[in-house]
This record gives C-alpha cells, sequence and structure tokens, in this order.
C-alpha cells in the first residue's frame, strides 16, 4: 500500500467511526433524557450528555472493531436479514464483552478490583443486563442495515 493509499483508508475509518459515535450519541442522550424525565429529576441532564458521547465512542470503537474481525460479507441474491441477523449479534457480544471489561478496568481505575468491577456490571442485575443489551442490539440493527444497502447498491 502507499502512504496515499493509508491516508484514505485512516481517514475512512475516522469517517465511519466518527459517524457511528454520533449516531450511538443521539440514541444514548435520547435514553439518558428519557431515564431523566421517568425518575422525575429537575433541570436537563447536562452531565448525562457529556458521558453519552463518550459512551458512543467507546461503542463506536467496539463496533468497528466486531466488523474488522467479523466482516459483513454481501451477496447477491441474499436476503438482507440474512446477512445483517447473525452478524448483528455477533456484534453486539462484541460490543458487550468489551463492556464488560470497561466496567473491570473502571472499577480498578477508582481503587476496587477489577473482578469486583465484572460482578457490578449492569449493577449485577441479569433482567437489567439484558435490557441493556436489547436496547444496544435494537440501536445497532438499523445502523447495519443501512451500511448493508449502502454496500448492496455499492455506495460503500
Amino acid at each position: 500500500m502507499t502512504v496515499h493509499e493509508i491516508g484514505h483508508r485512516i481517514a475512512e475509518e475516522a469517517k465511519k467511526a466518527l459517524q457511528l459515535t454520533v449516531y450511538f450519541w443521539l440514541w444514548f442522550s435520547a435514553i439518558g433524557l428519557l431515564t431523566h424525565q421517568i425518575l422525575r429529576e429537575h433541570g436537563l441532564p447536562l452531565g448525562t450528555w457529556g458521558l453519552a458521547i463518550v459512551k458512543a465512542a467507546i461503542c463506536a470503537k467496539f463496533v468497528l472493531i466486531g466488523q474488522a474481525i467479523y466482516p459483513m460479507r454481501h451477496t447477491h441474491g441474499k436476503d438482507l436479514w440474512y446477512i445483517v441477523l447473525p452478524r448483528s449479534f455477533v456484534y453486539l457480544l462484541v460490543v458487550l464483552l468489551l463492556s464488560v471489561i470497561e466496567a473491570g478496568v473502571e472499577a480498578a481505575w477508582h481503587g476496587r478490583g477489577f473482578m469486583e468491577g465484572l460482578t457490578h456490571f449492569a449493577n449485577g442485575d441479569p433482567v437489567y443486563a439484558f435490557a441493556l443489551a436489547w436496547v444496544y442490539w435494537l440501536i445497532l440493527v438499523p445502523y447495519l442495515l443501512l451500511g448493508s444497502m449502502d454496500r448492496l447498491r455499492g455506495n460503500a
């Protein structure tokens, strides 16, 4: 690869990361605002929106890692759901696994044990962990479908 090709590829990857970060940030901000209003808290949750963009950037990186490990293979004549659905679960597992590891690293950073952080992922509540995974999946699928449609049309 030439230096120009490498530069172009880095720019394309940065563009994808930025687009996915903004996409996730919009979702996480909306969820944060909804949670804020359900709990009847006063004022606007500006701190929550700041954290949402950090979480969005981290999730975007995790999804892009998942796509690098297990890229989408598009075959004309195959149903779009057949292409997207299995990969959406793989990408979701990557995001969840890296989120669990993130919880352990965050706990260690704050002076608690890494394993303690792992056990407190999703507040240690399996229903909360399932709900989190479900929401992540519902956010992820439209992104993957739109990206697949662009690829099938030859735009990406």
